[in-house]
């Protein structure tokens, strides 16, 4: 799930109310507020539009780094992260049965994130980069270095 605290840290530094946010991601102030709580995860597009406007890494909003200076302005390319979600487990060798299994989730759901990935959620693409132990701005393709969590 995204860090809520980070994300209410820069906003504030910034002067912002969570009206704000929620206007420029296009939520009410309620599902924004729950965003902030850690309570609901954001959807991959919300997640990008704060990496772009507070100029961090995807890596940093979901608490996997704690480098906020890395930063790439980057347009989701659902074609990319749709190959690149089905890349990354094929060459760990772990099927969507298997995957489904550890993440507590149907094999359908794991199908349909793979096949339309505009649907990910936060708590999904953490979880992913934790068992492979790549970066959220890689599978994204927001960067071309491969790091390792």
């Amino acid at each position: 799930m995204q860090n809520g605290l980070l994300i209410s840290k820069m906003r504030t530094e910034r002067k912002l109310t969570q009206k704000d946010i929620a206007r420029y991601l296009n939520v009410t102030l309620t599902v924004y507020k729950l965003y902030e709580a850690n309570i609901r995860p954001m959807k991959i597009q919300e997640l990008n539009r704060l990496s772009n406007y507070f100029k961090v890494s995807l890596n940093a909003l979901l608490g996997l780094s704690n480098n906020i200076d890395e930063f790439t302005p980057f347009e989701l390319d659902y074609k990319y992260l749709k190959f690149s979600l089905r890349y990354v487990r094929r060459i760990h060798r772990v099927t969507q049965k298997q995957l489904a299994k550890e993440f507590n989730v149907s094999i359908p759901t794991i199908a349909y994130y793979e096949k339309h990935p505009e649907v990910l959620k936060a708590d999904y693409l953490k979880l992913f980069a934790e068992k492979f132990h790549v970066s959220v701005d890689y599978i994204c393709g927001k960067t071309l270095k491969k790091e390792v969590l």
